[in-house]
């Protein structure tokens, strides 16, 4: 029977199943629900802890060319990103340890990294205020030698970055929430760019979480305060319907709109201003349920609480950690974890990771031993959507490459002996097009060649009548225009 856990981590306990600021999940690849292990970049140190559901130490250390303070995991399990104090990203793929790509994405400390849902693009926030996307197909191309440059750059926020949320859907379809201490959330459009809503709160948001279905979003304030903001409103409807009901749900905000609700704080009825007060230090995190009727969060003074959001009421409270929970995670039991060794032998392999590189001069070497392993990406600018991916780390992606595949199987089937006669059949109907088409001609040109005679003629009678055009130099340039005039006034009348 499936269950749901909860990762709880923090930044000052040390113990081995408690993870720092800065920890990820990896997912089993192809299976982006199944979570398999678990990395975390240590606080004080250039180092990558791997850990396994199956076992009680450290699965693999990994040791960086920097400190990492922000990582982010594909949903895929296929590359790992980590953000530096410098502002630079670097990216890795998990199967291989092959450093893809290390570039200057900001000027000051990067503070979160985001994957889209469909993989396509990369969302960086920093401290300098910026949010970068990056296309991951640029960043992955080994041709370009320059750094590559961001595909949207979004400068409205005044201060640095706290968090950032992506909506599920492909890269056409998908919105974007970002939260800084500026006391503003913004959601944007990932297709256009374009700026839809500017939410304005009465305390700086330090995390966001939205439900699946994209109805309304939590955020987190340093006013111990969890602020719930509906995405969708109902108002009367005052024209003319074919339903007995008199409401519209519409949209909230867009068109670069400002929504204040500085006026939920206000309000003393929890449930009417839409308030989760019972913490008593800083909101640090946030996560939501399976089936997004819980909400979890965790705060600066080490407080786990479990909230009930319908009534927003408080189930459950745990206060095991010393230090702040900057990180929740839930996600359905792994069937690996809480079974014994033995049980667990020759039945669940654990997630393909190598060490990752420091540098980019071992790709060479390291892309020779593997050799099997292919990631193919498609256009990020158009819908990209994976519909295959099996265990040896091969991918085959997106719709054009799937309509190419079919095209040549087609070529392929015509060209088998088995289907000699119907390849035979279309070269034959070839043949009669062509056949056609040169008919056509020839009849065009006759017609065009009896047309320059008749004129001709007639245009050398009437100037033998005029005394004043005697020599032929004379008569072929007048003629020459008489005629390309003639055929002007031919193919404007057609037009």
């Amino acid at each position: 029977m499936l269950s749901e856990v909860v990762l709880c981590s923090s930044s000052t306990d040390s113990f081995v199943n408690v993870l720092d600021f800065r920890t990820a999940l990896i997912p089993y690849s192809g299976q982006c629900n199944r979570i398999s292990l678990i990395i975390s970049a240590q606080v004080d140190k250039p180092l990558l802890h791997v850990y396994s559901f199956q076992k009680d130490q450290v699965h693999l250390k990994i040791i960086c060319p920097e400190k990492i303070v922000a990582l982010a995991v594909s949903n895929r399990g296929v590359f790992c990103a980590g953000g530096t104090d410098n502002g630079k990203i670097y990216i890795w793929e998990i199967s291989t340890g092959i450093l893809c790509k290390v570039f200057d994405a900001h000027y000051k400390r990067i503070s979160v990294i985001k994957f889209s849902n469909d993989d396509s693009v990369l969302i960086s926030g920093s401290e300098d205020a910026g949010v970068n996307v990056w296309l991951l197909t640029n960043l992955l191309d080994d041709s370009v030698d320059e750094s590559p440059s961001p595909y949207y750059t979004w400068s409205e926020h005044s201060l640095p970055i706290t968090d950032i949320w992506c909506g599920i859907g492909s890269f056409n379809t998908t919105r974007v929430l970002t939260s800084s201490l500026d006391h503003t959330c913004k959601l944007w459009d990932l297709a256009t760019g374009c700026l839809l809503t500017t939410f304005i709160f009465p305390a700086a948001i330090t995390c966001l979480i939205a439900d699946p279905a994209e109805r309304m979003f939590f955020g987190g304030g340093n006013d111990n305060l969890i602020y719930q903001i509906y995405l969708y409103t109902k108002q009367e409807n005052r024209g003319y319907s074919m339903t007995n009901s008199r409401e519209e749900v519409i949209a909230v905000g867009g068109t670069a709109s400002i929504v204040d609700v500085c006026e939920i704080a206000s309000s003393k009825d929890n449930r009417k201003g839409n308030l989760f007060k019972g913490h008593s230090s800083s909101v640090t995190s946030l996560a939501l349920s399976y089936d997004a009727t819980l909400l979890l969060s965790g705060s600066q003074d080490g407080t786990l609480i479990i909230w009930d959001i319908m009534s927003k009421q408080m189930i459950k409270n745990f206060s095991h950690y010393k230090g702040p929970i900057v990180n929740l995670f839930t996600f359905i039991k792994p069937p690996d974890l809480g079974l014994s060794t033995n049980n667990l032998s020759n039945k669940i392999t654990i997630q393909p990771i190598q060490l990752f590189q420091r540098n980019t001069t071992q790709n060479s070497e390291q892309k020779d031993n593997f050799e099997n392993v292919n990631i193919i990406l498609n256009d990020n600018t158009k819908e990209m959507e994976l519909f295959e991916y099996n265990f040896t780390g091969q991918a085959i992606t997106s719709l054009e490459l799937y309509d190419l595949h079919k095209a040549k199987q087609t070529l392929l089937q015509l060209q088998s002996d088995n289907n000699a006669s119907t390849f035979q059949t279309q070269i034959s109907s070839l043949q009669s097009e062509l056949l056609r088409v040169h008919n056509q001609y020839q009849c065009i040109k006759g017609l065009n060649d009896e047309l320059y005679q008749e004129l001709l003629t007639d245009f050398i009678a009437k100037r033998r009548e005029n005394k004043n055009y005697k020599r032929k130099g004379v008569y072929k340039k007048l003629f020459r225009k008489f005629y390309i005039n003639y055929l002007k006034s031919i193919l404007q009348a057609n037009c």
